[in-house]
């Protein structure tokens, strides 16, 4: 095998390699005499077939299997003798046909990792902030726990709908004249001035009487998840069946109960342990934010264009969605794509070279995630729809890209976590609002958008649900 070093510019690497015609043609009589050994053809013994007619029905394709496999061995020897780490898939550009008699000759283009020199992670400052949880807090939590356990009631004395009641109604959407599918309950339980339907529709349930009999005209939004209607005006035929005001939550031993705890001072401790556990990530969002911060302006190596095109790529698709729905942040209105592009294709280089600095961090401490904690955050995924949780699993089961969209955080988590654990991290006291506004402004909200998105369960009639 001969090779020559065509291009070697930063990351990005060109060679010329040819393999001997003669080291091709001794490999494949060798393999010619295995599939001899093994050959079934009719007037002749296993074993005892004649070369030539070997060569004449088997040739082409052990021509074939040879030329694959001496192609892929040179590119791994290569590798090896100059300790190359491709970074993506590398790619072969034959020159002329190689499956002819004589040499094979083809270039290899690949990128490569970088080199990445760790710095002493004890030199990182950072802050914890800490924040006690106070009894009004508690409280405020118990309240809206209980706000959200409210009833309702029907009215006592006959008066006409206002917003906050509760109406118990029949109803029925046409199109352009014809009822659609999913246009239709009966029996619904909707509370006005909720926001649950789209615009529109509660607003003209107000003011109406029960046994009333109403026609709502309503417009589906542009951005509505279902595409056959989203635009579509629409009409709607409505019967109030009641009228129901809000019935007030007693926070008492009753509603910890109904809860499914023993007492009232149970359902406290709970709420307060999960104000500790938020107010606890809040924290560590903060103070991982700022190390990423750092390690961003610590490192500046090169990174694998075609790596920081693909992830640019996802990133602007990703863009062009939210924006197609109106889903735009405010820091990106009003600017050209030629300025947006500008600042996600440095975003995307920064994820990139943060990502693989996370990879080569995790690889030198053998940090790892094992098949138990991916199946813990499956476990939880999957409780988050119950009775369809065997739905859940047999999805990651099937999809290998899901499994290591899992494994990816955990792994992400966990590196984060050895860095901090190795840095210089000293604590501050702060009030709970201190803690959110303070992380709020840290935010990067172009920087931190999530790289893939996660079921999310809706209401049927819900103003994004694919149904009315």
């Amino acid at each position: 095998m001969k090779v020559t070093s065509i291009k070697e510019e930063g990351l990005s690497k060109i060679y010329q390699i040819i393999i001997p015609y003669s080291k091709v043609d001794k490999a494949i009589e060798v393999r010619l005499k295995e599939v001899a050994l093994n050959a079934k053809i009719d007037g002749f013994r296993k074993g005892k077939v004649p070369v030539s007619i070997i060569k004449s029905r088997y040739e082409t394709q052990v021509r074939g299997e040879v030329v694959e496999k001496q192609v892929s061995e040179s590119i791994k020897n290569l590798f090896l003798e100059k300790k190359i780490r491709p970074a993506i898939q590398p790619k072969v550009d034959f020159e002329g046909k190689p499956l002819d008699e004589k040499d094979i000759k083809f270039k290899l283009s690949i990128e490569v990792f970088p080199e990445i020199k760790m710095i002493d992670f004890s030199n990182i400052n950072l802050e914890r902030l800490i924040a006690n949880v106070k009894d009004m807090e508690v409280e405020k939590a118990l309240k809206e726990i209980a706000d959200g356990q409210k009833s309702f009631e029907p009215i006592k004395d006959k008066r006409k709908s206002k917003k906050g009641d509760a109406v118990l109604i029949d109803f029925k959407g046409k199109i352009d004249g014809e009822y659609f599918e999913g246009g239709s309950s009966e029996n619904h339980q909707l509370e006005l001035g909720s926001g649950q339907m789209i615009p529109g529709f509660e607003d003209q349930l107000v003011g109406l009487n029960i046994n009333d009999e109403k026609e709502l005209k309503v417009t589906f939004p542009d951005n509505y998840p279902n595409k056959k209607l989203s635009g579509k005006k629409s009409i709607f035929e409505v019967v109030i069946k009641n009228i129901m005001v809000s019935k007030k939550t007693s926070i008492n031993e009753d509603l910890a109960k109904n809860m499914g705890f023993p007492d009232l001072r149970t359902l406290k401790e709970s709420i307060k342990k999960q104000i500790e556990a938020n107010y606890a990530k809040t924290s560590r969002n903060r103070m991982k934010r700022d190390l990423l911060d750092i390690l961003s302006k610590q490192y500046n190596f090169d990174i694998p264009e075609s790596m920081a095109e693909n992830e640019n790529k996802i990133i602007w698709e990703r863009f062009e969605q939210d924006r197609k729905a109106g889903l735009l942040d405010d820091q990106d209105k009003g600017k050209t794509d030629s300025q947006l592009k500008k600042e996600y294709r440095l975003i995307a280089e920064r994820r990139v070279r943060l990502g693989l600095l996370m990879q080569e961090v995790g690889s030198k401490n053998n940090i790892s995630v094992d098949e138990d904690e991916v199946k813990n955050v499956i476990m939880q995924e999957a409780r988050r729809y119950p009775g369809e949780e065997k739905k859940v699993l047999e999805f990651y089961k099937k999809n290998p890209e899901a499994l290591n969209a899992v494994r990816g955080p955990i792994y992400e988590d966990k590196v984060i976590d050895f860095i901090i654990k190795n840095s210089a991290v000293s604590e501050k006291k702060v009030n709970s609002d201190q803690l959110f506004k303070e992380t709020s402004n840290k935010v990067n909200k172009k920087s931190n958008k999530s790289k893939s998105g996660q079921l999310k369960g809706k209401k049927l009639l819900s103003k994004k649900s694919g149904n009315k």
